[in-house]
């Protein structure tokens, strides 16, 4: 059935843009002074990349009083998107959606720079609904880079009840040591 069911993302607008990737200036046949100064514009006000865009394997796991468990699987900070493995288990028997109004911002990563990265919800799932008994793995994606923090909290149904044994739109609120997790954090 929809055991199998990924969340998709829109992948074809976003690969574009990782054949401009910035590199490391290895590659870098001009040592003139000029070149660093067209790099640090070219960068001021965007930072690096949490973990340095590398993919790095999350085991975070938040179980819903209505019988939903949300695990994080991974992460990763790409140069216009920050994307979050997740695997939704429904043990409920009715349907639960974790972007109720799929509209309103209600779904984003909160970073400890008081900056937050909002969700953008696959336009095959907008509600991001998982059926009954089900289990769905896939990415969550939101918009913007991840800098190099050290905490972000995940939150999903930001206005729903995250104690309520009854929702069928469960609210999460995961916390995420992302300074631990990328190891050695610059800043």
């Amino acid at each position: 059935m929809r055991g199998a069911a990924l969340f998709a993302i829109s992948a074809g607008l976003l690969l574009g843009g990782c054949a401009q990737q910035p590199g490391n200036g290895a590659n870098s046949s001009e040592p003139d002074a000029a070149a660093p100064t067209a790099a640090a514009t070219a960068t001021a006000g965007t930072g690096t990349a949490w973990a340095n865009g590398d993919r790095k394997p999350l085991d975070i796991q938040s179980a819903h009083p209505n019988g939903v468990v949300l695990q994080l699987t991974s992460l990763q900070s790409r140069p216009t998107e920050t994307v979050v493995g997740v695997r939704v288990i429904n043990g409920r028997e009715q349907a639960i959606d974790l972007n109720r109004f799929n509209r309103n911002r209600n779904g984003y990563l909160a970073l400890d720079t008081g900056e937050r990265l909002y969700l953008s919800p696959p336009g095959s799932n907008l509600r991001l609904t998982v059926e009954a008994g089900q289990t769905m793995e896939g990415e969550l994606v939101f918009l913007g880079k991840l800098p190099p923090v050290q905490n972000a909290v995940l939150i999903l149904n930001e206005n729903s009840q995250t104690d309520s044994q009854y929702t069928t739109t469960p609210a999460f609120r995961i916390n995420m040591p992302l300074g631990t997790i990328a190891g050695a954090v610059a800043q």
